[in-house]
């Protein structure tokens, strides 16, 4: 059986590691020298956590009410559409940004849930 000690355990756990792995990279004892090709990748770790974060919410939105019928009924999953094809066409993130949560609060005020 899993107990309130198990879960504050791990944590814990959790927190060491963190704290360990982020050391490393703050620390002036030690010099860590990332090549430039791994360096470049981390580029992609915003975008990448970001897409994380919010497909599940996107996803979750449509398919937790009827399927994919409720999916295409969804002002999640519209304005996810949006802000990918405004990414696409406007370089600037703030606008899209802007633009897309203008989107959504408009496909939410017509009715899509």
């Amino acid at each position: 059986m899993i107990t309130a000690s198990y879960f504050t355990a791990a944590i814990v756990v959790m927190a060491v590691i963190t704290f360990i792995s982020r050391y490393f990279f703050f620390t002036t004892s030690f010099q860590i020298r990332i090549p430039p090709r791994i360096e470049a990748l981390f580029v992609f770790t915003a975008p990448c956590i970001l897409i994380a974060l919010v497909v599940p919410i996107v996803f979750q939105a449509g398919l937790a009410e009827s399927g994919e019928i409720g999916l295409l009924s969804s002002s999640y999953f519209w304005a996810g559409l949006l802000a990918i094809g405004l990414s696409v066409v406007i370089r600037q993130t703030l606008l899209v940004i802007i633009l897309s949560m203008a989107g959504f609060y408009a496909l939410r005020s017509f009715g899509l849930s």
